[in-house]
């Protein structure tokens, strides 16, 4: 008898391992490089910015090297039909030579691509790169405006938005007030007024210039809308500590009035907070917002300097109140991660994810999710999805992350990959959370 059921139990042992070794499997596959960038001439390689994504699921941005490999580049990754097929990289437009340097591109509801840039020679401009009208044949592009002075502004750098005219809204890095007491200026928002009638020129207005000290400075990041067609965004720097701020810019009653700035938000530090906030905010279902600090959190962290938060600002019961922050989550360096930046994004259960520069198992930077706690009040818990850094995966995924085909995360990363020599040309990669 024993000899006859020997045979039974080594299947099932057997069957047993291989459950366990496809599980492992499976969960592996979790995390893909869907591009590296740099693959020869003409390819793309530096990305920067957060990919853009098309409602069929093909991924669009801009890099900082490549093109005819002489110059920056707008390029598109077609998603493939099935999940685990191959994306393919087709470069849209060739900037000529080092004198331009996308930083950020959105698609706007006619299909077009719309981006922020800036050059050793220009303080910025800001483009549309049009579509063909049909089959294969080039796209068309276009300056819509190049900043004038350093009032208008300087390095815009961040995320692009729309309001329901088509309207763009950003910010300018530097520029604006040149004696507010950081060296370039301290930024400005701006409107570009979309014409009445296609050929004409698109309108430019600066909405807000920043003073430093109490209302921010460096306002690096990008912008977001609430329902109510208000502006919110994050400085650097400045605040009532230097050490950066979030902002409201509140859309006037009267059409031609100013809009109105509100500091929700002043960093400090010295109390444990974070500081420099190094991406847009995003609202959840309550109203609440939420985004990342480049540093600040944790002591003893990065020899006092804080390896960063995820912090979370609740709006008062009250109109006119103060606004409640909290730091959600003060990343520990190492394993966990340092330097959190970019954008954060929400599941439908509350998650939030995001990444960090650097940190991680392989010092690369990293993938966070962030989840809520069971009771209010509670803490939240973090988990690291992704360490960057080894295997050809990339290096400095400094943008955040983006939702797109499959409801998986894309994003890109600045270095590594297996393209190129040295620190690598990048890579675009997408996660199954």
């Amino acid at each position: 008898m024993k000899l006859k059921r020997q045979p039974r139990v080594v299947l099932t042992l057997a069957t047993l391992i291989a459950i366990v070794l496809l599980g492992n499997a499976a969960a592996a596959q979790t995390y893909r490089v869907i591009h590296d960038f740099g693959q020869g001439c003409p390819s793309a390689w530096r990305p920067v910015g957060l990919p853009a994504v098309a409602k069929n699921g093909d991924l669009y941005g801009v890099t900082s090297g490549g093109g005819g490999c002489n110059g920056s580049a707008i390029y598109k990754l077609t998603a493939p039909r099935s999940r685990d097929g191959a994306w393919t990289e087709t470069v849209l437009y060739e900037y000529n030579g080092n004198a331009e340097y996308p930083s950020s591109l959105v698609i706007g509801e006619d299909g077009a691509l719309y981006g922020t840039g800036a050059g050793p020679n220009i303080r910025g401009f800001i483009f549309r790169l049009t579509p063909p009208n049909s089959g294969d044949g080039p796209w068309t592009y276009q300056t819509l405006y190049t900043f004038q002075s350093s009032s208008d502004g300087i390095a815009p750098q961040g995320n692009l938005i729309f309001d329901a005219k088509g309207n763009l809204y950003g910010a300018a890095g530097i520029g604006g007030d040149l004696g507010c007491g950081y060296d370039g200026g301290c930024g400005t928002v701006f409107e570009l007024k979309r014409p009445g009638e296609e050929g004409r020129k698109w309108r430019f207005s600066v909405l807000h210039t920043f003073t430093g000290t109490p209302d921010g400075a460096q306002p690096y990041a990008g912008l977001t809308f609430d329902h109510d067609g208000n502006l919110y965004g994050t400085a650097s720097a400045g605040g009532s500590f230097g050490d950066g701020a979030v902002y409201r810019l509140t859309r006037p009653k009267t059409k031609g009035r100013d809009w109105t700035e509100t500091v929700l938000q002043s960093f400090d530090r010295q109390d444990n907070g974070g500081y420099s906030p190094g991406g847009p905010v995003v609202f959840d279902s309550s109203g609440n917002l939420y985004g990342p600090t480049y540093g600040g959190g944790d002591p003893t962290c990065q020899g006092g300097f804080g390896c960063g938060v995820a912090f979370e600002l609740s709006p008062p019961a009250k109109k006119g109140g103060a606004w409640t922050y909290a730091a959600l989550h003060a990343f520990q360096g190492g394993s966990d991660g340092i330097s959190p930046s970019g954008c954060v994004v929400f599941d439908g259960r509350g998650n939030l994810y995001g990444t960090t520069q650097t940190g991680g198992e392989a010092s690369g930077g990293t993938v966070y999710r962030l989840a809520p706690p069971a009771r209010k009040g509670g803490a939240w818990t973090e988990t690291v999805l992704h360490a960057f850094g080894s295997d050809g995966d990339g290096a400095v995924p400094a943008s955040g992350l983006t939702w797109g085909k499959w409801n998986y995360l894309y994003g890109v990363t600045g270095e590594g990959g297996s393209a190129c020599q040295g620190l690598g040309c990048g890579t675009a990669f997408e996660l199954r959370p």
